[in-house]
């Protein structure tokens, strides 16, 4: 799992590099964008799971391939994710904060982009896990790297955008040293912004 998590981040790395020389000549169009998280971890073994909200705010860049119908459009962004859960009437959230990279293609639909791609996902927090048998604090429990797919759509006025988004994760977060208490748990998030492109 490690290696093709390592295979996706260079492969999403290597085609950052290869837009460098069609951006050179590409009327490319920068902005930010920011908005809600409601985002979700699916742990085989936790109780009680449901969404967590959060906040994602980022900068992109609109590099035109087909000019009015096609355009990559990278993304760097913070986005903060994870899990709430609740145990023997106990409510508690597994936050985890990420800087994600993604690389949609956006086809444009008049006014609207639909946008479908990879990303790739780093985790800067070190969120930690309770049980709660035995009250033992797990530190250093998730894995550092996720990678998966984005799809979406977003509603252009001129200069503001409006846009609405899935990311799945592919990758397993949880260590061995959780396994047996959590089990397996891949990232969900769904997302709403605002945002701004620059003329």
């Amino acid at each position: 799992m490690q290696i093709l998590k390592l295979k996706i981040t260079l492969i999403l790395g290597l085609g950052f590099i290869l837009l460098i020389p069609a951006a050179s000549s590409a009327q490319i169009k920068f902005g930010i964008r920011a908005g809600l998280n409601a985002s979700n971890i699916a742990f085989e073994n936790l109780p009680d799971r449901r969404e967590r909200f959060g906040f994602h705010a980022g900068v992109f860049a609109d590099v035109p391939v087909a000019s009015g119908f096609m355009s990559i459009q990278p993304e760097l962004s913070y986005s903060i994710k994870g899990t709430a859960f609740e145990y023997l009437g106990n409510k508690q959230n597994l936050k985890m904060d990420y800087v994600d990279f993604l690389l949609p293609v956006a086809f444009k639909l008049g006014p609207v982009d639909l946008q479908v791609g990879p990303f790739a996902s780093y985790l800067i927090s070190k969120p930690e896990y309770t049980t709660y048998n035995d009250n033992v604090l797990v530190t250093d429990a998730f894995n550092k790297i996720d990678a998966g797919l984005t799809a979406g759509l977003s509603f252009n006025f001129n200069k503001l955008l409006l846009g609405i988004r899935y990311n799945q994760g592919f990758a397993n977060v949880s260590k061995d040293n959780v396994q047996l208490l959590l089990g397996e748990g891949k990232n969900s998030v769904g997302q709403v912004s605002l945002g701004y492109r620059f003329q």
